[in-house]
């Protein structure tokens, strides 16, 4: 099956996410991307989708990408290491209401891991965006929701990696346009 044919049997996991991002939103959450190598920019592109609304009428999200400063990364790099990169920045800025979404090609970035594994340990609603097989990320169910770009190839997971997070970000909106749904009484 083509990588992105395989999303259509991720619809159940992908709404769910999308619904439980729109409650850490609603309830005042804000998104942190990372990822490292290709995903970086990804990370960066994220936060552009969900800080800047094209569509009238639509609200502008709160999100920020932990690739954006050279200087920190390369600062937490020499200091504590470059799996801690996100980690380290995470235990900074997080807040349990937020979500954190970690893009990774193979699903074995050490950093991302880390990342993720900080994030939920901080109360964090935890999404990964995962490349190959999932790789240890996947297999060790580090994230609350894990959805896979089923390909080895770079390009493809990049390819796959952007029409999931398009549509996180589309379905978020579509949740905050039920009146009630987003409410603490609401059950799954």
């Amino acid at each position: 099956m083509a990588p992105g044919e395989a999303l259509a049997g991720d619809a159940a996991l992908i709404a769910q996410t999308c619904y439980e991002m729109a409650v850490r939103f609603h309830h005042g959450g804000k998104l942190i991307v990372f990822g490292n190598g290709g995903p970086a920019t990804d990370a960066q592109h994220v936060v552009v989708e969900f800080v800047h609304p094209v569509i009238v009428g639509k609200r502008a999200l709160p999100a920020i990408s932990l690739t954006n400063d050279a200087a920190t990364l390369t600062g937490i790099a020499q200091a504590e290491g470059f799996d801690e990169v996100f980690a380290a920045q995470l235990r900074l800025l997080a807040a349990p209401e937020d979500i954190a979404l970690g893009l990774s090609v193979d699903g074995r970035c050490a950093n991302v891991r880390r990342g993720l594994v900080t994030a939920r340990d901080l109360g964090l609603l935890t999404v990964g965006l995962l490349g190959g097989d999932g790789g240890d990320i996947a297999r060790d169910a580090i994230a609350d929701h894990v959805v896979i770009a089923r390909s080895d190839d770079p390009c493809i997971v990049k390819e796959v990696h952007m029409t999931i997070y398009h549509i996180l970000w589309e379905l978020v909106h579509v949740f905050f346009e039920q009146p009630g749904l987003l409410e603490t009484e609401m059950v799954r």
